[in-house]
């Protein structure tokens, strides 16, 4: 069923997409020259291994942009602040002549404070490991620290019973609360605290650099691990606190989300958003965000407690999801016209041995992912929403309708190439013709391109869904069976 909801791009397909425009380099007045990433250790792309590749690096190498990546892992507000009042000089003239800074920021201050509270709360139940004690903890710890929680122990814990499942609900309840809401009762982390810094990031770094764009990434939710993982992993007490902690955790990144777009002179990409690719489907047990594909949570140690540390940043696949929002997003302004425009893509060079333009980094990763019929449908659409030449299925007449008529000329093009081999298509239509994206041209694709006209024939009390919101409803539905 995967293979039949997933929306993925044929090699020939995603080729024509994903290839930048060649521009000229005379009359190029639209080039993006230089690229700022300031952060922790998302932007600095911790946890990827020496071949692969930063959005920043993904980015700059699609406008052929220099880039100066100042971003250091577990870096949190307050010192991203600091660091920012302190620029080298070399930092500073970077700043000074950049027209695009990304900086990531904030996910450290929140799990040093949830950390904290989990580890405080073992210590007073004597749930930590044996040797260490409450004084040990740290006042600012990392997920490394978690090591100092005894699984077992904690595991025995959890399902002793009820006041063990009270306790745990009012530590994850306590801690949202002191994370999110701004009240004398609570201490509000991420309005008092990383919002207070990162605006104040953001106007030190006007004053440099007046005229450069300031993009802010959001933060996504790590803990949206897949129902069968959870299913095979964990006991129903287990698996009962990892859902209580991801609705919790999706709160917290919600009002994350909703400070930031308080903070003027910046604009946002929403990376919670892309890693949740929901759409309008609530999170769930059954659909509960698709960030356990974009990082490696579910192939790290993911329990409470253990040797090993939570691999809760981005993989690839998770850097290029990025990349396509900061391709999307990032304008550069003309200091003397205070027009902004969105920069053009790099003239690639050329090849010695085929002669053909060397691809972009961005189009060598996406071949390069196994697993890419599990891209999630609604951050696919992103990809191609982000990338020259996008191609949509299913409207091979290219009428404007995805309807019967479609269907037809997918079923004609499959006899066709049955019965002698030779298509009757358009390269362009052969494209569109093949709607599942798994290279063939077959029955198949007729009765995807069906459902979708069916789907469009009845009437909706919401918006009516695009093809890749109509492939995410079908898998959801699929997912809660």
């Amino acid at each position: 069923m995967k293979k039949y909801l997933s929306l993925i791009l044929s090699p020939t397909m995603a080729l024509s997409m994903i290839a930048p425009a060649v521009v000229s380099a005379e009359g190029n007045n639209k080039k993006l020259n230089n690229m700022v990433v300031f952060g922790d250790s998302i932007a600095s792309g911790y946890g990827l291994s020496e071949n692969e590749h930063t959005y920043s690096e993904i980015c700059a190498d699609y406008f052929g942009a220099d880039l100066h990546n100042f971003a250091q892992s577990g870096l949190d507000s307050y010192e991203l602040l600091d660091m920012i009042n302190n620029l080298t000089d070399e930092q500073k003239t970077e700043v000074e002549n950049t027209e695009v800074i990304v900086i990531s920021t904030g996910g450290n201050d929140i799990m040093k404070y949830i950390v904290k509270q989990f580890l405080d709360f073992a210590g007073k139940n004597n749930l930590l490991v044996a040797g260490y004690t409450s004084a040990d903890i740290p006042e600012n710890p990392s997920t490394n620290d978690m090591k100092m929680i005894d699984q077992n122990a904690f595991r025995e814990y959890s399902n002793s019973g009820l006041t063990a499942t009270m306790n745990l609900n009012s530590l994850i309840k306590s801690t949202s609360r002191n994370l999110r809401l701004n009240t004398n009762n609570n201490r509000g982390i991420i309005p008092n605290e990383i919002m207070v810094n990162i605006d104040k990031t953001v106007n030190k770094i006007k004053e440099i650099n007046p005229n450069t764009q300031i993009i802010v990434q959001t933060i996504y939710q790590p803990l949206q691990l897949s129902k069968s993982y959870v299913e095979k992993n964990y006991s129903d007490s287990h698996a009962m606190m990892i859902n209580l902690l991801r609705d919790t955790l999706d709160s917290v990144m919600d009002t994350f989300r909703d400070e930031l777009q308080k903070i003027q002179g910046i604009e946002i990409i929403d990376v919670y958003d892309t890693y949740t690719a929901n759409g309008t489907v609530a999170s769930s047990d059954d659909n509960p965000g698709h960030a356990y594909y974009f990082t490696d949570m579910e192939k790290s140690y993911v329990t409470i407690g253990g040797e090993n540390s939570l691999n809760v940043h981005p993989n690839q696949k998770g850097h290029l999801a990025i990349a396509s929002l900061l391709i999307d997003k990032i304008k550069v302004t003309n200091s003397e016209t205070g027009e902004s425009f969105k920069p053009d893509s790099a003239e690639r060079p050329l090849d010695e041995t085929t002669g053909e333009a060397v691809p972009t980094v961005f189009n060598q990763i996406y071949y390069s992912i196994e697993d890419i019929g599990d891209y999630p449908p609604l951050a696919m659409e992103q990809i191609v929403e982000t990338i020259p030449d996008k191609f949509y299925p299913g409207d091979i007449d290219d009428d404007g309708l995805i309807d019967a008529n479609d269907a037809t000329a997918i079923l004609i093009e499959y006899a066709n190439l049955s019965t002698t081999g030779e298509s009757t298509l358009t390269e362009e239509k052969s494209k569109k013709a093949d709607a599942n994206y798994d290279g063939i041209i077959d029955a198949s694709d007729a009765t995807q391109v069906l459902m979708y006209y069916a789907y469009l024939s009845t009437d909706h009390e919401d918006e009516t869904l695009n093809i890749f919101g109509y492939m995410n409803k079908i898998q959801a539905e699929d997912n809660a069976k």
